[in-house]
């Protein structure tokens, strides 16, 4: 039996109960998204990260527990500090025929734990509450897509001008990989995609202008060589644009049932736009 830190041994408790504010995963959901979680690891031939390995604690602990190992998990599931006795009891649930059932999460939990080494203390200030959060964009994500496959949503495009279907923009980031993933429904994925387009279009006109009056200035003088810095730095971020939009316009092209008029009418708007301004220099 552990204590925690205020060396007051922890009173007997329940299992761990979900959080009644706002649309949390059901422990059916749960099991979802863990075994996306995990699918996404082995793809990557590494452990689970910090979000998958709480959810699998909380499917652990919404079940009978020892006193002892249910306070740990909870710990875990609201800090994300992982105590010795937790590890302990992990690796006799996955270890132990006693537990079939647990055996599969028991062990990939304890994987997790192991490769923490010796930086086991809590995991930021705010651990639970961004983990409930990004939980709770799931769900709305998994229902989402539940409802197209049903047929219950028909994802047709639509512009500022007419109704679309509800607005679904959510965000997630990957501290670990650096990397942001972005979900949109159709008709706000159009609306960004043509402000990125239009902003691209900007910055490359100007990278244009800079360089047409930098070359009016004298070699190896301070302002042109400053209208060059502009001229790059504009170029990297034109470059990044033109990614998003180039990747937006593979997918949708690849994706027939999901194509629109009104998405094909918006970027021939853009390209007649850009065709224009090179035809006016």
């Amino acid at each position: 039996m552990y204590e925690t830190n205020n060396g007051v041994v922890p009173p007997p408790g329940p299992t761990y109960r979900l959080p009644e504010v706002g649309p949390l995963p059901d422990l059916a959901l749960y099991e979802r998204l863990i075994d996306d979680g995990i699918a996404e690891a082995d793809s990557r031939g590494t452990i689970v990260d910090h979000l998958t390995a709480r959810r699998l604690a909380i499917w652990l602990a919404a079940r009978p527990q020892q006193r002892d190992f249910a306070h740990g998990l909870v710990r875990f599931i609201e800090t994300g500090a992982v105590h010795t006795h937790l590890k302990t009891e992990l690796r006799k649930h996955a270890r132990s025929g006693n537990y079939p059932d647990q055996q599969p999460h028991a062990a990939r939990l304890l994987r997790y734990c192991n490769n923490r080494g010796t930086e086991l203390g809590p995991i930021g200030e705010n651990f639970a509450a961004a983990c409930d959060q990004i939980d709770r964009a799931d769900v709305q994500l998994a229902q989402f897509h539940d409802r197209v496959r049903q047929g219950r949503i028909h994802p047709e495009q639509a512009w500022p001008d007419t109704d679309g279907p509800r607005t679904l923009a959510l965000v997630r980031r990957d501290p670990e990989t650096q990397t942001v993933s972005l979900v949109l429904d159709d008709t706000t994925a159009n609306i960004a995609l043509f402000a990125i387009a239009a902003h691209a279009d900007e910055r490359e006109a100007h990278i244009r202008e800079v360089e047409r009056y930098g070359r009016t200035l004298p070699e190896d003088s301070y302002g042109r060589r400053n209208r060059q810095a502009i001229a790059a730095r504009d170029t990297r971020v034109a470059a990044r644009l033109r990614a998003v939009e180039h990747a937006y316009r593979t997918a949708i092209e690849y994706d027939t049932g999901y194509g629109s008029p009104e998405a094909t009418k918006a970027f021939s708007s853009l390209e007649h736009a850009a065709n224009r301004e090179i035809e006016l220099e």
